[in-house]
């Protein structure tokens, strides 16, 4: 997994990850880790640092493009086939954002 959607899946998670903390885990100096954070804000996610958690995050509310519904919105009258729809299309838009930012880091790579 690149690095970019490893710094994406922590922020995006619960743990407090601050500049040095995101360096140690990813091996990599603090500057790259400002580097990807920039590179993730040109790619259209919106991230902050939250001053009160002493932690970079996703903004509240941030949906991925292509996402229409929350991620916990399972309700117990759908259907199998419904869910599999939700599901699919899910994917379908997890693979688009993943292939619009891979292309995006490889463009960055190139220059």
């Amino acid at each position: 997994m690149s690095r970019l959607l490893r710094i994406l899946r922590l922020i995006l998670g619960p743990g407090r990850w601050d500049a040095d903390a995101l360096a140690r885990e990813l091996e990599c100096s603090r500057r790259t880790v400002y580097r990807d954070l920039q590179t993730l804000s040109m790619a259209g996610v919106p991230w902050q640092y939250d001053e009160q958690a002493k932690a970079y995050r996703v903004q509240p509310g941030f949906r991925f493009p292509g996402l229409s519904e929350p991620l916990t919105d399972v309700s117990p009258q759908r259907s199998p086939r419904e869910l599999l729809a939700a599901a699919r299309n899910l994917l379908q838009a997890g693979e688009t954002f993943l292939s619009t930012l891979r292309g995006f880091c490889e463009s960055l790579e190139e220059t």
